[in-house]
């Protein structure tokens, strides 16, 4: 099960409530936020094991309903673009086929995602497409991964997990 931990912003966007979990495999978790970006919204996901983080732009409030499916696409079609095995990205999407919204629960996450938002609105102009955003955001290091690359220690989880 994949487990959405939408900010405030976001869930109010949503239109939901949140559904009460307070355990969850980090793997399996993800924070998420929403934020303008060229006067278009945009919806970040971040990790909580890995702090891989995938941006989402140009999304409508009528897509709201289709989210989970929304974010299962952009991910497996961010994986392939790395390089990872086809067989492993349909281990973990299949692992994590039921979506829960949540709240969210790790302050830690929600600043390295915070950091993300910021960087994308300095340096937008840079970039012609969100994939090569993606890749880009995720070759930064951070002291709670042990100064490793996100898209380093997905791989190494995904490969040690399936």
């Amino acid at each position: 099960m994949i487990v959405i931990r939408a900010t405030k912003n976001l869930l109010k966007e949503l239109k939901i409530n949140p559904t009460g979990i307070d355990i969850s495999d980090p793997f399996f978790s993800w924070h998420t936020n929403i934020f303008m970006l060229n006067r278009r919204k945009c919806i970040v996901f971040m990790n909580d094991l890995s702090r891989l983080s995938l941006m989402v732009t140009g999304i409508r409030s009528t897509q709201y309903k289709n989210l989970n499916d929304i974010f299962f696409k952009e991910l497996r079609h961010y994986l392939l673009s790395e390089g990872i095995d086809e067989r492993l990205i349909e281990s973990y999407l299949n692992n994590g086929k039921e979506m829960i919204i949540t709240s969210t629960n790790n302050r830690s996450v929600i600043s390295t995602m915070n950091e993300i938002v910021l960087v994308s609105k300095e340096i937008h102009k840079e970039f012609a497409n969100m994939n090569d955003r993606n890749k880009w955001n995720n070759t930064f290091i951070y002291k709670p991964i042990d100064y490793a690359q996100p898209i380093d220690v997905f791989r190494k989880q995904l490969v040690k997990q399936f």
